[in-house]
């Protein structure tokens, strides 16, 4: 058990959204945050994973050029400060490197949440680009997927067994070289499968100096689309994990259950692989424009509303005590409900939510 409570003063990938600047782009109505999907194509092997499909003719192009990123972001025009950078493996992207750089040198924060293998060869360049952000006052922090440290329960959910070794040594070797420890943290997805060795996963990724571990409760898309009930965790298992998390990043993070909060929700927009512009990469049935066919600031424009979720949620979401700050994960509501504005049904605050939706 890690015993030790953190400051949650002192907390680069959460800390980075309370500065001021940030905060006045999320009140005046702007995006702070775009989150692009900049290829699909990963050996990470995960057999749930959201964003591929077993339907090629979903995969409409393999990765974003280097040019249409750059088109994307023009988004800066609006105030927004922050970039994800997702994929698939965005490290065998052919042009990883340069959008990293060019958005730090456009003035953008930039987070790369890494499916987890990460070779010794790019380990240089992402310590360099650490250090290029950090001159610039600017955050460059990167997520490690690692769903558990159990071998078995592994083998469960990843056709791939010896990529967990080779995910914990590039993590090792990524410490190893330099990168601060307080810039890096732990993105594991919540399984039925994984519910049970997450705590210790949680503890492991903080005795190595994480200070955030950004818990991805499974949702049914890409691969698990039609098999839902193989993966979905119990609210009980969801419950148990956050709480963990509270007693050590703060009673604080409970403020929003399960779910991002209205801050994130209401302040982030997404381009996925294909180039269609979402309000979340989870809500990837309901795009409102393709940057191949129309400019990302067009888009925004003529649907920021349903971009932002401005939504009016009802039941106990609506007269939560946590009203202020959250309304529940948008897209949980979306995919086991089919309403975007009903109460999420995987939140452990709802007292109409069933243990397990499917």
């Amino acid at each position: 058990m890690f015993s030790v409570k953190l400051d949650k003063r002192k907390s680069p990938p959460l800390d980075l959204f309370s500065r001021p600047e940030l905060v006045k782009v999320m009140m005046n109505g702007r995006p702070v945050s775009i989150n692009i999907e900049i290829n699909e194509r990963c050996a990470g092997g995960c057999l749930y994973c959201y964003t591929s499909s077993r339907d090629s003719d979903n995969l409409k192009i393999d990765s974003l050029s280097l040019d249409k990123f750059k088109d994307i972001l023009e988004i800066k025009k609006l105030g927004t400060k922050v970039v994800y950078l997702y994929g698939g493996d965005q490290l065998i992207h052919p042009n990883c490197k340069e959008m990293v750089y060019h958005a730090i040198d456009e003035g953008f924060h930039l987070f790369l949440p890494l499916a987890g293998l990460i070779p010794n060869s790019k380990i240089s360049w992402l310590i360099n680009a650490q250090s290029h952000a950090k001159a610039q006052d600017l955050e460059f922090i990167i997520g490690i997927h690692i769903d558990t440290l159990d071998q078995e329960i592994y083998d469960q959910v990843n056709c791939f067994p010896n990529t967990l070794k080779a995910k914990i040594d590039g993590y090792d070797s990524l410490l190893e070289a330099g990168f601060p420890p307080d810039h890096i943290y732990g993105c594991p997805t919540l399984t039925r499968q994984t519910a049970g060795s997450m705590v210790a996963l949680m503890d492991w990724f903080y005795s190595k100096g994480a200070t955030h571990v950004a818990i991805m409760p499974f949702r049914p898309l890409g691969l698990s689309k039609n098999e839902g009930a193989r993966w979905e965790p119990s609210l009980s298992q969801i419950e148990k994990v956050f709480n963990h998390r509270a007693k050590v990043e703060g009673k604080h993070m409970l403020m929003v259950g399960s779910s991002d909060g209205k801050y994130a929700c209401q302040s982030h927009i997404a381009v996925t692989a294909n180039g269609d512009v979402v309000p979340c990469l989870y809500l990837r049935d309901l795009p409102e424009g393709n940057i191949y066919e129309e400019n990302i600031l067009k888009i925004y424009k003529r649907a920021r509303r349903k971009l932002l979720l401005r939504v009016k949620v009802k039941g106990p979401c609506a007269s939560c005590k946590a009203k202020m700050y959250c309304y529940g994960c948008r897209a949980n509501a979306y995919i086991y409900c089919g309403d975007i504005t009903a109460s999420d049904p995987k939140c452990f605050y709802n007292p109409d939510a069933p243990d397990k939706c499917l």
